[in-house]
């Protein structure tokens, strides 16, 4: 393993500089030629482009390929660290240079500095929930049953009795401590991302909208009881989809990768979902409230200023957001009261 992170270039190919370091490296240490290696190379770039996502928010990245090829002397091991030479976390984007001469106009790679943003709404989030959860396991041992979860999972015969809270209260409920490990695990992974661009205000909106419509759903198309937040985490996955799709010429090449692997998790979640006792439905309708509310919320990011002075600037303001969640809450509401009224 490398102690010292190697820096990558701002002045060329960001994926190509790291696949040029990994290649030198074990040239060096093995004496082999990888990149005649059609499977190894596929192994590095997929790597590569891993990495450069985290270094798309953070200043330092490892990569490790355990048996990426063999040779004489057995198998081939690579762990590397990787960083920018500025050791600050930004987005590298392409800018134009020379005015309007064409025959000096060049493209040159800028950093532009993300929005710096603790995730408190998310740890707020967190905290929340696993209390809500330490209270259930407390009110089992003295009541000897879960008075949260009665109180507030999501029961359709409750629900149309009037109890519409049902469709709200489900995100801070769970039934195992597996369960909720594995939400709030997917909760500080994809909140702390998307408060950072979202702020806190406009995450928080997204999170409980989310995990409302996905209840909506799950009161729609099941009559099995459900609790749990997966329907807002979902909602983060849809949300995230829908900012990068929007993004796409800001995040440049990386926004290819990170898209297929939001559909690959989407996908992989919701065939897991198939299982018996998973409210796939809730998940569902997470995952389009979520990327609803992206759509119409979200910020739009547009890089102002001139190189090397370079900033994110937020195109859609608090206003439009606002009346954004109003137009989507209204609707969602619109939606589960006529539900709510053809079951009744």
């Amino acid at each position: 393993m490398t102690s010292d992170p190697f820096p990558v270039s701002p002045d060329n190919d960001p994926a190509q500089n790291i696949i040029s370091q990994i290649l030198a490296e074990i040239q060096d240490k093995y004496q082999l030629d990888l990149s005649q290696d059609p499977a190894a190379m596929q192994r590095i770039e997929g790597a590569v482009d891993q990495a450069l996502l985290v270094l798309a928010e953070r200043s330092e990245t490892e990569i490790e390929l355990p048996f990426i090829s063999a040779n004489s002397a057995g198998p081939i091991h690579f762990v590397g660290k990787f960083s920018h030479p500025d050791q600050q976390s930004g987005l590298i984007v392409e800018t134009s240079s020379g005015g309007d001469d064409p025959q000096q106009t060049g493209a040159q790679q800028t950093r532009v500095q993300l929005p710096d943003r603790k995730p408190l709404v998310t740890i707020i989030l967190l905290v929340l929930t696993i209390s809500i959860y330490g209270a259930q396991l407390l009110s089992d041992q003295l009541l000897g049953y879960d008075l949260p979860a009665v109180l507030g999972l999501k029961s359709n015969e409750l629900i149309l009795s009037g109890q519409y809270w049902r469709l709200f209260t489900p995100m801070f409920l769970h039934g195992s401590v597996l369960h909720l490990g594995f939400n709030m695990y997917a909760l500080y992974i994809l909140g702390s991302r998307m408060e950072r661009f979202f702020g806190p205000y406009r995450f928080l909106g997204l999170y409980l909208l989310a995990g409302i419509t996905g209840n909506i759903f799950s009161f729609i198309f099941t009559t099995s009881p459900s609790l749990g937040s997966s329907t807002a985490v979902f909602g983060l996955l849809g949300a995230e989809g829908v900012f990068i799709y929007q993004h796409q010429k800001l995040f440049g090449a990386q926004s290819r990768t990170a898209l297929r692997q939001i559909i690959q998790v989407a996908a992989i979640n919701l065939l897991i979902g198939l299982s018996p006792g998973i409210d796939n439905w809730g998940h569902v309708g997470g995952l389009i409230g979520g990327g609803i509310f992206a759509g119409l919320c979200g910020p739009l990011f547009q890089v102002r200023g001139d190189p090397p002075e370079l900033r994110l600037e937020n195109t859609r303001s608090d206003q439009a957001a606002g009346l954004g969640y109003l137009f989507q809450l209204l609707v969602t509401a619109g939606l589960a009261y006529l539900i709510i009224l053809s079951k009744g």
